[in-house]
């Protein structure tokens, strides 16, 4: 049985924010936390999705330093519309409605209010685990030492056995957000695997940025190979983000598969550090320098037999551009099966038009390496 969540997330105000960095680096590593996201004012810690935030006061604000803000989490979205009633009909400042914030977490839902004394509280309730899709079957997947959860979408076209895709999320997704490229991909006669990477929601273990992920994928390869509906000898990885990474450090262990699809992925980790201070502290805490390598797969081009498509967008701040355009050279210079697709002012996250353009290019690819031989 799953422990009951008492914490979604909190926010507290600090005099010295160097100083309370350095302090509490000390302890929430130990937790599980990495700093995610860092700004000259504010730094943000993550665990899965529960957030912890710390904010450099500011002189003449009313909320000075050990101001908090405090999310306390609910059992149903239920719970937190009576929340919602109760705290109306006795005359509470309400600072939020009941309302979606899915990008807090996946399913958020919540209500923010003021006690008496001022301090901001938040009432949220938020999915625990993948929600059932009337058009998939949800299934648990054996990974490296952990188990991970997904969804299994059956083709809607063709005769079995069918070749089969993988789907991987990016930092911070989970398999239901793929529900709709899953969709897609099995409209056109393939069997999808759409699959929660270890630390996301429905999957054990905790989030790596790579480092036993690609693992967990292999062993993922294994299980859907087993299906009956599933011709072992024709599946695909395709991957977003640090999903299209660990989508290609998968690839580099020869698993038993036909082509790798890699949507706008970091691929050179110590350079993505050097371009990008955003994402500094997160890899501090997550790996240090010397965590870097294993986790970028164009140190692992040598071992990448089957071939490659590469898509990014040239205004991408997030990973930028050049870590796609770099894995392409990589891979031609060893003499490796790659393709690219640059996205005119594509940023990390299409358009609909733009995700039009780059599935057309994705399925095209999947017919020329997944059709019958």
């Amino acid at each position: 049985m799953r422990p009951r969540s008492s914490f979604a997330g909190a926010a507290i105000e600090v005099s010295d924010l160097g100083r309370s960095i350095a302090f509490h680096r000390l302890w929430l590593p130990m937790l599980g936390f990495h700093r995610v996201w860092a700004s000259p004012d504010r730094v943000m810690w993550s665990r899965g999705y529960d957030h912890f935030v710390m904010r450099q006061a500011k002189d003449g604000v009313s909320y000075g330093p050990g101001a908090l803000w405090l999310a306390v989490s609910a059992e149903s979205r239920a719970q937190v519309d009576q929340v919602h009633a109760e705290l109306r009909d006795a005359g509470a400042e309400i600072l939020q409605a009941p309302k979606e914030l899915d990008y807090f977490a996946p399913g958020y839902y919540s209500v923010g209010f003021r006690d008496p004394d001022g301090v901001p509280i938040e009432v949220a309730h938020r999915w625990n685990d993948l929600p059932d899709l009337p058009d998939a079957e949800s299934v648990r997947v054996p990974g490296h030492g952990v188990t991970l959860g997904g969804y299994f979408f059956k083709p809607q076209a063709g005769k079995p056995p069918y070749p089969a895709v993988v789907l991987l999320h990016g930092f911070a997704g989970h398999a239901y957000n793929l529900a709709g490229p899953a969709r897609l991909t099995s409209a056109n006669g393939y069997v999808v695997l759409a699959l929660s990477l270890r630390g996301w929601l429905g999957s054990e273990g905790e989030s790596d940025q790579g480092l036993r992920q690609p693992l967990d994928v292999l062993a993922a390869i294994d299980w859907l190979a087993k299906r009956p509906l599933v011709d072992r000898e024709r599946i695909a990885l395709v991957g977003a983000s640090m999903g299209g990474q660990v989508a290609l450090l998968a690839a580099a262990h020869r698993p038993p598969i036909c082509a790798v699809a890699s949507y706008y992925a970091p691929t050179d980790l110590a350079d993505w550090y050097k371009t990008n201070p955003f994402i500094r502290d997160y890899l501090d805490d997550l790996c240090g320098p010397e965590g870097l390598p294993v986790r970028s797969p164009i140190l692992r081009v040598a071992q990448i037999d089957v071939p490659v498509l590469l898509i990014h967008g040239d205004k991408d701040e997030n990973v930028p551009v050049a870590q796609t355009l770099a894995m392409e050279e990589a891979l031609r210079s060893h003499g490796k099966d790659v393709e690219t697709f640059i996205v005119q002012s594509g940023t990390h996250f299409f358009t609909e038009q733009q995700n039009a353009l780059a599935r057309r290019k994705l399925f095209d690819f999947l017919r020329r390496h997944l059709n019958r031989s």
